[in-house]
């Protein structure tokens, strides 16, 4: 069972705003993660998703990382353009409180998890179908 909270619409339509921002930071993750990382960006993404703390996944891909399932220095670039997320939700939050400014900043961490995934299966295996090879 999700334990996702619904978020205001008046917050909600502020996220939105900020789709194709949020798909250009995944694409930039997607680029970066290394090959056969699908399970691992879907096992956080999850771990998002079950979550209310942004600090449960940034430090669950710390131990991803220090398992050797994930590239360390790809772990903190990550965890770099997700903490920044932070000011993004501030501004849509706007003065609200610090609670509601987590769950907004939780909100845009999932979406660009999401979007990654999207484009590292892009990456890794649509974009050489569209050049006719075949994996």
């Amino acid at each position: 069972m999700s334990r996702a909270l619904r978020l205001d619409p008046l917050i909600a339509d502020k996220v939105e705003e900020h789709q194709e921002e949020l798909a250009r930071k995944a694409e930039k993750l997607a680029r970066g993660v290394g090959s056969n990382k699908e399970g691992q960006l879907r096992n956080i993404l999850a771990i998002a998703e079950e979550s209310r703390s942004w600090a449960l996944v940034d430090l669950f891909m710390r131990y991803q990382a220090g398992r050797g399932q994930l590239d360390p220095d790809w772990t903190r670039k990550a965890i770099s353009e997700l903490e920044a997320l932070k000011q993004v939700a501030r501004n849509i939050a706007q003065d609200r409180q610090q609670e509601v400014v987590g769950q907004v900043h939780l909100e845009l961490v999932k979406r660009v998890l999401g979007y990654t995934i999207w484009w590292y299966v892009w990456l890794s295996k649509g974009e050489s179908k569209g050049r006719g090879e075949r994996s």
